[in-house]
């Protein structure tokens, strides 16, 4: 039997009919290895310290996001949402199951998704029908495959082994963009030899250190001496001088064998390999592949203070708010009943705080919106975080503009102004 993971047929004993996520994930890297040398898969590349910033930049990102169930219903041609906090599903963004928290659980779903641009989970439903449980199931353990009538069907890989095939009613599957229309493209996959390219130069840079950065050795006969005997003795000289002084013995004081002295050092400079260079190019072209700002793999190299804040406030439009809607529109086809869509629930993250600019910039946007009819003193404070005052201390009035545009006086109501 064949399992397709990322384009590639990855075999499995018929006798068997399973196979565990360690033997998928090492047969993974052996088929993923690069022209470097490097094995990349959605799993070893967080050894790139340019993808685990931006994995855990935009993992922690979304999981500081609240997330709630609203009822979405017209209102004069527009549409007025309201929180539904009774609803099954907000009990279930909550707590997801027994073993992770909301703010654990959207860690790890994100990093998945981000890393093989899909995600998956089990829906486990109580008797009287809403879904009760989502537990989540490692994208590697999981094959989608699409028969003849377009259905889809899900085969999972239990950690025990065992392999099973699921029920479509019964997984929760979110995805980014897809080449086959179904599973997911991972963009890890897709930029792996760029993602070799910075861990091979992270493992060289440590190699290169941790032997004290200096240079290889070469040994020479002195004049007259006859050498080693046999090519067994020279190897043998070689392996206990590395044995002696390599690593952390490499300041240790030598005597040399008579008849061998130290020649030229093999010299490697780190300028002309352009190992700084690569390492910096590698960071900028990863990021870039993943959408993000360089600051936030940790590029500070033409970062000022004001154009962070709008870098920070673009990577929150830019990246986390289409996954945050890969989110939403899952969990609505997912988690919602029939009913529920029909009858205008929705599932929203709120944003809103993660676009707010500094606290200066804020409160002057704030205060236009303020005078210019468009908040109550209410809203204001609710966007703050703050309690609302009472409705008879004027927390619910809207101003308007008078006549020469200039002042403002409460908005006309069906309710007396305060203080009339």
């Amino acid at each position: 039997m064949r399992m397709n993971i990322f384009g590639l047929q990855i075999g499995i004993s018929r006798k068997a009919d399973s196979i565990s996520l360690d033997t998928l994930l090492r047969r993974l890297e052996a088929a993923f290895e690069t022209v470097s040398g490097i094995a990349v898969t959605p799993e070893t590349a967080m050894q790139s310290p340019t993808v685990h910033a931006v994995v855990t930049a935009i993992s922690r990102r979304v999981a500081s996001l609240p997330v709630h169930v609203f009822q979405a219903t017209p209102a004069g041609g527009r549409i007025r949402k309201e929180r539904v906090p009774d609803h099954p599903v907000e009990g279930l963004l909550a707590r997801p199951n027994s073993w992770q928290t909301s703010t654990s659980y959207w860690l790890d779903a994100t990093s998945w998704l981000v890393r093989y641009g899909r995600y998956y989970a089990f829906k486990g439903k109580g008797l009287s029908g809403p879904v009760r449980l989502l537990q989540p199931l490692h994208p590697g353990t999981v094959e989608v495959t699409q028969d003849d009538k377009l259905d889809l069907h899900y085969m999972v890989n239990r950690a025990s082994g065992a392999r099973e095939e699921v029920d479509a009613s019964k997984i929760h599957h979110v995805r980014g963009p897809a080449r086959d229309g179904v599973t997911g493209d991972s963009p890890i996959m897709d930029v792996r030899e760029a993602i070799a390219l910075e861990i091979a130069a992270e493992k060289f840079g440590a190699s290169f250190f941790g032997n004290g950065a200096m240079p290889g050795l070469i040994f020479q006969y002195v004049t007259g001496s006859k050498g080693h005997r046999t090519e067994g003795e020279r190897d043998q000289f070689i392996r206990d001088f590395q044995d002696a002084y390599g690593q952390r013995q490499r300041f240790r004081g030598m005597i040399m064998p008579a008849g061998i002295e130290v020649g030229t050092q093999i010299a490697v400079e780190n300028d002309k390999a352009q190992f700084l260079e690569t390492r910096k190019l590698q960071r900028n072209i990863i990021a870039g592949a993943l959408g993000v700002p360089p600051h936030l793999a940790g590029d500070l190299e033409r970062a000022t203070f004001s154009n962070i804040e709008h870098q920070s406030i673009q990577f929150i439009q830019a990246v986390i708010f289409p996954i945050c809607k890969f989110f939403e529109s899952a969990m609505e086809r997912d988690l919602l009943s029939d009913a529920d869509r029909a009858a205008g629930v929705i599932i929203r993250f709120n944003l809103d705080g993660a676009l707010r600019g500094d606290f200066k910039s804020r409160q002057e946007g704030l205060k236009i919106q303020r005078e210019m009819g468009v908040i109550s003193p209410n809203d204001w404070r609710e966007m703050e975080n703050q309690n609302p005052i009472a409705v008879e201390d004027g927390g619910e009035a809207y101003w308007s503009q008078g006549p020469s545009g200039q002042g403002g006086t409460p908005a006309a109501t069906d309710e007396p102004v305060p203080g009339e």
